[in-house]
């Protein structure tokens, strides 16, 4: 049980990671720097939409740094 825990954990790591610690960051980051977010959104809001996106990138693609299309 705690090994498929794991090995489901590591599958969607790209996923998670995106949604659990990117939209803080970014909220901390756009709140440090002064700026509104964009469409009346909450800077931890904007950070789900950049995190998660960015997560699903990287799991479709298997990495976070290529652009490749």
């Amino acid at each position: 049980m705690l090994i498929a825990s794991l090995k489901w954990c590591f599958y969607f790591g790209p996923i998670l990671f995106g949604l659990l610690f990117i939209p803080p960051v970014t909220a901390q980051t756009l709140t440090m720097l002064g700026w509104e977010p964009p469409l009346g959104l909450t800077p931890l809001a904007t950070g789900f939409v950049l995190g998660g996106g960015w997560g699903l990138y990287a799991q479709w693609r298997g990495s976070w740094l290529t652009w490749r299309l």
